[in-house]
Parts: C-alpha cells; sequence; structure tokens
C-alpha cells in the first residue's frame, strides 16, 4: 500500500559513542510538486549529537537537504513546544535514492480546517524498540495506533487548538490487534515521533482499507498517563513551507 511506502524510518550515527539507532519516523511526500521529509522538531534536534541517516539505494545515507523548523529559546525545552515541527526539502538526487525503499505520497494529503470534524484516526510509524540490527544491517517494523479523535474539551484542557493540532484518544490497555481482535500490548510509541496520522472517512472507523484515509498531520507527543496522541496538522507545514520557498530553500534543487 503506497500509504506505508512514505514511512521512513530514522536513524542517527554518533560517535561517542560509536553507534547507529532508530530515532524517529519522517513521512516522505511530494507537496506543491517538491520531495519533502515531514517529522518532529525534537527528532531534527538530535543532529547537534551526529547525522540523521535514512534508508536508501546506499544503504544509510545522511540526509541531503534544507532543514528547517522552529528554533526554540534556550531557557525553553522542546518538550514546551506545542508544535515540534521539522521538515527536510530534499535534493532530488536524496530524494531519487530515497525512492529505491520508498514512494512519496502524494494525493492523499489533506489540510483540514478543523480537527473536531475528524472521527477515528491512525498515527503510524516506526517504534524505536522494533529496530534491529544484523551485522551491518538494520531493520524496522512500521505499527498502527488508532484510536478516536478527541472533543473540544480535551484542546482546551491543553491549551491547544484544533486548527493547528490534532488530539487523539488512544489507551494501550484497551488495544487490540488487528489481525484477530484480541487484546494486546501495543509497543511504546518512542521513535514513532515524525510519523504519520491518517484520518479515516466517517463510517470507516473499522476499516483495513488503507485506500481510503488521509495524511492529516504529524505526530510529535504521547502522553501515557492520559491516553492521548498528539501531533500537528499539515496546514502548519504548508505555511512553513511556503516560507522556506521564498527564501528559495537555500538553492537546495
Amino acid at each position: 500500500m503506497d500509504v506505508f511506502k512514505s514511512l521512513v524510518p530514522l536513524f542517527i550515527e554518533t560517535e561517542i559513542p560509536k553507534r547507529i539507532k532508530q530515532i524517529g519516523t519522517a513521512i516522505f511526500l511530494e507537496f506543491q510538486s517538491e520531495p519533502f521529509l515531514f517529522t518532529a522538531a525534537h527528532v531534527t534536534d538530535d543532529r547537534q549529537y551526529g547525522k540523521l541517516l535514512a534508508p536508501t539505494i546506499n544503504g544509510l545515507s545522511e540526509i541531503d537537504g534544507y532543514l528547517a523548523h522552529i528554533d526554540m529559546p534556550p531557557e525553553i525545552k522542546r518538550s514546551s513546544d506545542t508544535v515540534d515541527m521539522a521538515y527536510y526539502r530534499l535534493s532530488s538526487t536524496f530524494a531519487s535514492e530515497l525512492c529505491f525503499h520508498f514512494l512519496p505520497l502524494q494525493k492523499k494529503i489533506e489540510i483540514i480546517p478543523s480537527a473536531l470534524e475528524l472521527s477515528v484516526v491512525s498515527v503510524v510509524g516506526y517504534p524505536a524498540s522494533k529496530s534491529k540490527k544484523k551485522g551491518t544491517s538494520f531493520s524496522s517494523e512500521l505499527m498502527y495506533y488508532r484510536g478516536v479523535a478527541a472533543s473540544q474539551e480535551v484542546y482546551d484542557h491543553h491549551n491547544l487548538s484544533p486548527e493547528e493540532s490534532t488530539i487523539i484518544h488512544f489507551h494501550e490497555k484497551r488495544s487490540v490487534s488487528p489481525a484477530d481482535g484480541q487484546k494486546y500490548k501495543p509497543p511504546s510509541p518512542k521513535g514513532v515521533s515524525g510519523g504519520a496520522i491518517f484520518a479515516w472517512p466517517p463510517g470507516h472507523g473499522v476499516s483495513d482499507d488503507w485506500s481510503l484515509p488521509k495524511l492529516v498531520g504529524v505526530f510529535h507527543t504521547y502522553k501515557k498517563s492520559e491516553g492521548l496522541f498528539i501531533g500537528t496538522n499539515i496546514i502548519s507545514y504548508a505555511a512553513a513551507t511556503s516560507l522556506g520557498k521564498m527564501k528559495n530553500y537555500d538553492g537546495v534543487i
């Protein structure tokens, strides 16, 4: 399914300690006729410790492109950032190399007026716990977390706007396997940050037809004690990429 091919696991390569590990997820998409990776800012913040890598035809390769995110003042932690948004405008060469494993999402993207319009929503990404290393090769596994969109009261409680954010109720103790409908404990969503928020159309909340849902946001925060997934709506990325375009993406082509 094309929507699955658009999800990319992100890795970091550090010198101290010398290792490579998975730290997040990104969405590979063609947006306004240009190649991008959309992800979370707290994922790209880890560039201060090493190189951010993605799987390409050449193996795990450092991401090449124009990176944009919202800088936080030194006295404010990224965890206080309710937008937590970052994107790469990829170089054409790197985007082509990425296409060896992945396909950019194109038509299944929707800019919603408000997340209050949503009903059932899925968060999709690569949990870090599913990442494996065999010799010099790395692998990971996509996971899907499905829940119900929150009400205005929940947004008010967290001082968030449904025009800019999407909040989803997800309680791991109530999780069931999509394969057999039996209860199971899903893997921790650590590493899913930067993954996709897909909205299912009304009446298809329990469907397994992945041609139906559309990308409406990018996931960045899981509040386990409250059973909530939180992400930023695509409209914020649209605004940010428009600003980057005005800057000519620093000459990236």
